[in-house]
């Protein structure tokens, strides 16, 4: 059984006070995912995933049958792991025990889930699979040109961000086939949906365009660039850096309506009772900011805060790999 150690912490910063609990998960992991109050960190060797309760609570480890999980997702009581080298999703209970192993397409990575539906993206064909949930099996299968690490899942089918090509931007793929090319706007990293249009970011030159409900450019706004990640925020985006410490506050029109200067970059943005939380690599940070103000707590994590989550009443949960430990904390806002 693996063994982890809590510590309990609570941190006193300018604005507030706040509980942290540190637990200590070994070196190595550098993948969660939170779904249904189930934490699932990831360590591709020695093979390892972790399942944990969002609050902390040790559930099982998941190594046996293992070659290299990439991703893994918990959904009604299984754990689903991408095996990368076996080219499969392989399927757990939440205690741990070996259900069954779908064979999908070469190089599985990123798992989601929607709608009682698995999508299983591969990096090497390039491919997206549906799966069953019920059934456990192949629904159907999703092909494209070039691979990515980034899609977005729908009732009809997938939205496939075209990270590594140079003559496409955006793939929607359903019942129709709709392929877009935004110019000049290159390796999409994420998008949002709100009000009938979509909110495309783009990493290199942190480009952030709007889209309407015929997928046809209504603005497009160059922010910092390795732009990480993007935020919807009452009714404005709040967009993050690699290169400048600071996030860029966007209006749904395209305007720039100002930045909110941080001590470091950021790379993951979540909302949380009315503020932004912001997470840094390194020193390895988390910024709680007034979106109003600027002001704003800072909270230091362990060593290279790769991944931060949210759960649904309203704590976060930051997973540093180089220290091998997972905090969780209730911010006192």
């Amino acid at each position: 059984m693996k063994k982890i150690s809590l510590s309990f912490l609570l941190l006193v910063c300018s604005l507030f006070a706040h509980q942290i609990t540190s637990i200590g998960i070994g070196y190595g992991y550098t993948k969660m995912t939170l779904n249904e109050g189930i934490v699932c960190l990831v360590r591709p060797k020695p093979a390892s995933v972790l399942v944990l309760t969002d609050t902390g609570q040790f559930i099982s480890e998941i190594s046996s049958g293992l070659s290299y999980p990439a991703w893994a997702i918990h959904h009604a009581g299984n754990v689903f792991v991408s095996d990368y080298h076996r080219s499969s999703v392989a399927i757990y209970t939440i205690f741990g025990k070996f259900v069954k192993r779908i064979q999908v397409g070469n190089y599985p990575t990123v798992l989601k889930i929607l709608g009682g539906k698995l999508y299983a993206l591969c990096s090497r064909e390039p491919a997206i699979y549906r799966i069953d949930l019920q059934r456990f099996d192949i629904e159907q299968k999703f092909t494209f040109d070039s691979p990515t690490l980034y899609f977005e899942p729908t009732q009809e089918g997938v939205i496939y961000l075209h990270y590594y090509a140079n003559d496409k931007t955006i793939e929607i793929l359903g019942s129709q086939r709709k392929i877009m090319t935004i110019r000049d706007f290159r390796t999409p990293v994420k998008l949002l949906q709100k009000g009938g249009r979509a909110y495309l970011l783009g990493y290199m030159d942190g480009k952030l365009a709007c889209l309407d409900s015929s997928w046809r450019i209504v603005w497009q706004q160059n922010l910092d660039d390795l732009a990480r990640d993007v935020l919807f925020m009452n009714d404005v985006l709040v967009v993050s850096s690699l290169v400048q410490p600071r996030l860029s506050v966007v209006d749904l029109s395209g305007n720039v309506v100002k930045y909110l200067p941080l001590p470091h970059p950021v790379h993951r943005l979540e909302q949380i009772k009315g503020f932004i939380a912001a997470l840094n690599h390194v020193p390895g940070e988390v910024y709680l900011i007034d979106p109003k103000t600027g002001e704003f707590d800072t909270i230091e994590v362990g060593d290279y805060a790769v991944e931060m989550c949210k759960t649904v009443d309203e704590r976060l949960i930051v997973l540093c790999s180089d220290s091998g430990q997972l905090f969780l904390i209730t911010p006192s806002l």
